[in-house]
């Protein structure tokens, strides 16, 4: 009975933080309602959900979702790996880079959205810089351009969570023993050899571990699109989560946004599953 004292103020502050509110979600995904209080609310059944995959929006945000988080598993974690690996060496002023690195981590997404917003507007710092060394020719508007718009947003995200993910790694490579390195050393055994032969196989519990936080974490992005874009020009850059907002609280689409929030919890949960049973799968070939 005592130690279920000590969880009650946890499991309270779950259920109404967490539980509550997915029921509350699920129960407004079923109906037609405007989100404003005392206004019909009309049970619709799974229609939210039918609309939701017919709407050409929603597929696009699936689509510009796809792409962030492939990208950015597929830079965040190699670029952060190969950074730590470089720190854990103590190169040179390896302090200053090591904070360097880590410095975009710290800053709210919202206000690193902002950053680069004004780096990359039409009248913004990139295009200056174009022009003033001769490269006029490539001055576009970044974040209107439908060429360049996403893959902006897409570089910006990269750009801020390398440092996190260098940083998880860095405290990985601490655990790995001199000795093996220093054996690999007398065996004649190259650097690049122990880097994959050595470093990677001691970290892939950790590697698996980033790779989940960031399909998770690039699926719920919202702060960075919407300090910058806020989804347009026209929804070209809208994710689910900023689809989801628009919806809900921008065209009073309240059940709609609902069913979109839905299917991002469902989006979260398989790949967390996904990704647990991939790493546990490769934990046991070895």
């Amino acid at each position: 009975m005592g130690i279920f004292l000590f969880i009650v103020p946890a499991l309270l502050i779950y259920i109404v933080f967490q539980i509550i509110p997915i029921i509350g979600s699920v129960f407004f995904s079923l109906v037609d309602w405007n989100g404003i209080a005392g206004s019909k609310i009309t049970f619709v059944g799974i229609k939210n959900y039918i609309d939701a995959f017919h709407d050409p929006d929603v597929l696009l945000s699936l689509k510009n979702m796809a792409k962030m988080v492939i990208v950015s598993v597929l830079f965040h974690t190699p670029i952060a790996l190969l950074m730590a690996v470089a720190i854990n060496a103590k190169c040179k002023c390896y302090r200053l880079f090591k904070a360097l690195f880590f410095v975009p981590t710290v800053f709210p997404l919202t206000a690193v959205g902002l950053m680069w917003y004004f780096i990359f507007m039409p009248t913004g710092a990139l295009n200056a810089l174009l022009e003033n060394i001769g490269l006029g020719s490539l001055v576009t508007s970044w974040l209107v351009n439908e060429a360049t718009a996403m893959n902006t947003i897409v570089f910006v995200n990269v750009w801020a969570g390398v440092g996190y993910y260098m940083v998880i790694l860095l405290a990985g490579l601490t655990t790995i023993p001199e000795d093996l390195y220093e054996a690999a050393s007398i065996d004649g055994a190259t650097p690049v050899q122990q880097f994959f032969q050595i470093t990677i196989p001691n970290l892939k519990p950790i590697i698996s571990m980033c790779v989940m936080m960031d399909i998770i974490g690039s699926v719920k992005v919202f702060d960075l699109v919407f300090a910058m874009t806020q989804g347009g020009p026209n929804g070209l850059t809208n994710l689910p989560t900023t689809l989801m907002y628009n919806e809900a609280f921008k065209y009073s689409h309240y059940g709609l946004g609902s069913a979109i929030g839905i299917l991002i919890m469902v989006i979260c949960t398989v790949a967390t599953f996904a990704s647990n049973f991939v790493s546990t799968k490769i934990e046991k070939d070895d």
